[in-house]
């Protein structure tokens, strides 16, 4: 249902951002908490994915189920800017199969403007994207020399008690060469069974002038996980790094826990294993010929940045099957990082258990503390929730063991978090750097994955509380959404173009389920259960995109509406004349009371269309004092 942009009045007075939120202690709040700041961005459709479907065993691929989610996008990535073609193309995955290549200048809106670049289904043998909400094809990221030497990086699910070998096939793409192609032992988490594998394969494309892919492929890694979600989720390469530093083209890897934290029996501790790549942020360097000197890998695929002026952290340290490429840890599901390069901070996501989301700064060597704490909490797993609400005070000693470290470690907690009153997941996450909305100029933008509203903290606030005070966290607004001139919640945007585009779940308003927000939004109206299911993207000029999975479709920031600021009121022979700051073809209502104990406000007749920056409008006041305020109804 549509709702005019009434619900967005702007008093005519400054609205402040607040400062970062410093509490006595932290307690899991009894409802919302995220509040809306009377800022707006405007979206718009950009891109609708071919629908596709899982894989239903034992039958062949799926791609007319409307009853599940369209098309499972969940990443797009830019080339590296001096590629041939970057300025016309994005890579885009479909967790279902394909890594497409999307057109930046034909009509996106039609499918056509997508070509399946690879199917992931076609090639590996052992491919599985049945289960799971993070199984099949993950992510793609480009070298660094991609320009040069076409090299590209992608992590995919496979499910290794499928019958048969997991070497790949080229029989669907020709022009790829699996000469010499081997697999690599997997590296299992130290206790529980193995459900899935995750395997990174770097690629190298001969000819970057054309949508097809001609080259080879070389297996770097495969890592097992204890379940069927959790798995590697993103991939990162320093964006300050230059040849010759020590940190070019080195891959950080973000690799969730695979549900191993909260499993109160041998996995629990899994996140805080150094001798585990689960739960973890990983840094390895896939050329072995960069850095001879760095010690190579079990499986000979890589080296591990063990020397030099900026080795892994912990390559000194004494402990039986160490591993050496873990960067950070104490993660649950760190499925998305980026990098600001004006900050040069890594920020990470970490989706909760049932209690906290988390936002954090990256810091090399540091414990996240997962899984003993969640967000700014003590964690039991046992019982699935926190402290507070279970009426245990916080520990007196902030410390935690991890074998292999002499003494204690203080964990690092998040910059910002929200509940399970606010969310259910959260999103990626960019610090925003582009031109189309220069209000948000510098602020960390993500979202929440299943009710679909849009997040924004201050990065300068973020900083500021990244003090080590598990108390001091920075505020988090919500953006309010407007599509085609109207105020909407996007979870009823993408549920509307999924019934658009044949959907039909039955019972509920998108496909999936969430415990979250007693199924409300922070206005009381019901979402209609399901899940939007989106993640943000950013491209090489800096703007934003919202993927949703339920309706397969990709959407744009183009623009933000913010509260206007009145420049002028004066009062001539009766008549009250308001001027304000205006955005052109933007519509305004003014409204008034004549005292704030009255109820309702009153229209002035007539909206005002702006056709600059300012617009105005006047009121035969009389002798009656009175209070203003606008609406962009």
């Amino acid at each position: 249902m549509r709702t005019p942009l009434r619900s967005m009045p702007f008093l005519l007075a400054v609205i402040a951002l607040s400062s970062g939120l410093a509490r006595a202690d932290v307690t899991y709040p009894d409802g919302p908490q995220i509040t809306k700041d009377g800022t707006a961005v405007v979206i718009e459709d950009y891109a609708r994915l071919p629908i596709s479907s899982r894989t239903v065993p034992p039958f062949g691929e799926q791609t007319n189920n409307l009853n599940d989610q369209l098309a499972r996008v969940n990443f797009l990535r830019s080339e590296p800017a001096n590629a041939p073609l970057s300025s016309t193309r994005f890579f885009v995955c479909d967790n279902n199969r394909n890594l497409y290549i999307l057109s930046r200048t034909n009509n996106a809106l039609s499918t056509n403007a997508f070509t399946a670049y690879i199917n992931f289904e076609h090639i590996f043998p052992k491919f599985y994207n049945h289960d799971g909400l993070s199984s099949g094809l993950i992510t793609v990221q480009f070298d660094p020399e991609y320009a040069t030497n076409g090299k590209f990086y992608t992590l995919h699910n496979e499910n290794p008690t499928k019958a048969g070998s997991a070497a790949p096939t080229n029989g669907f793409l020709p022009g790829i060469d699996f000469t010499g192609y081997t697999t690599t032992p997997a590296v299992n988490p130290p206790a529980g069974a193995v459900v899935w594998e995750t395997v990174l394969v770097e690629w190298t494309d001969t000819n970057l002038n054309n949508a097809t892919f001609e080259g080879t492929a070389r297996e770097i890694l495969r890592v097992g996980i204890n379940s069927d979600m959790h798995p590697m989720g993103d991939l990162l390469f320093n964006p300050l790094a230059r040849p010759g530093d020590s940190d070019y083209r080195n891959l950080y890897i973000a690799s969730a826990d695979g549900g191993a934290g909260e499993d109160p029996g041998g996995p629990h501790t899994t996140p805080q294993r150094l001798d585990a790549l689960q739960g973890k942020i990983l840094r390895i360097t896939p050329d072995i010929n960069l850095h001879p000197a760095d010690q190579l890998s079990d499986n000979g695929r890589y080296r591990i940045p063990t020397t030099g002026a900026d080795p892994n952290p912990f390559v000194g340290l004494s402990l039986p099957n160490l591993r050496k490429e873990i960067f950070a840890y104490g993660f649950r599901n760190c499925h998305r990082i980026s990098w600001d390069p004006v900050s040069n901070l890594m920020i990470e996501d970490d989706i909760g258990l049932n209690s906290w989301e988390e936002v954090n700064i990256i810091h090399e060597g540091a414990n996240y503390g997962y899984a003993e704490r969640e967000g700014p909490e003590q964690l039991f797993v046992a019982n699935g929730q926190t402290g507070s609400q279970l009426g245990i005070p916080f520990t007196n000693s902030d410390a935690l063991t991890v074998t292999g470290i002499v003494g204690t470690v203080t964990p690092i907690y998040p910059v910002a978090t929200y509940s399970h009153e606010d969310g259910d997941s959260i999103s990626s996450g960019f610090v925003y750097r582009g031109q189309l909305m220069p209000q948000l100029y510098g602020k960390y933008i993500f979202g929440d994955i299943t009710t679909g509203r849009i997040f924004y903290c201050d990065l300068a606030e973020m900083i500021a509380n990244d003090d080590g005070d598990r108390n001091t966290l920075a505020t988090i607004h919500e953006l309010q959404i407007v599509y085609n001139g109207q105020a909407r919640r996007l979870f009823d945007i993408v549920a509307n173009e999924y019934r658009a585009r044949g959907g039909s779940i039955s019972g509920r308003a998108l496909p999936g389920g969430a415990n979250a927000t007693n199924g409300r939004d922070i206005d009381g109206v019901p979402y209609g259960s399901g899940r939007a299911d989106i993640r943000l993207g950013m491209d090489s000029d800096g703007e934003l995109y919202v993927m949703s999975k339920s309706d397969g479709m990709i959407r744009r920031l183009v623009s933000v509406v913010v509260p206007p600021t009145v420049n002028l009121i004066s009062a001539t022979n009766g008549v009250v004349t308001l001027t304000w700051s205006a955005i052109s073809n933007r519509v305004y209502r003014v409204q008034y009371k004549n005292s704030m104990a009255e109820t309702n406000w009153t229209d002035i007749p007539g909206d005002v269309t702006a056709t600059n920056g300012t617009a105005s409008k006047i009121d035969p006041l009389g002798t009656t004092n009175r209070f203003y305020r606008l609406l962009m109804p």
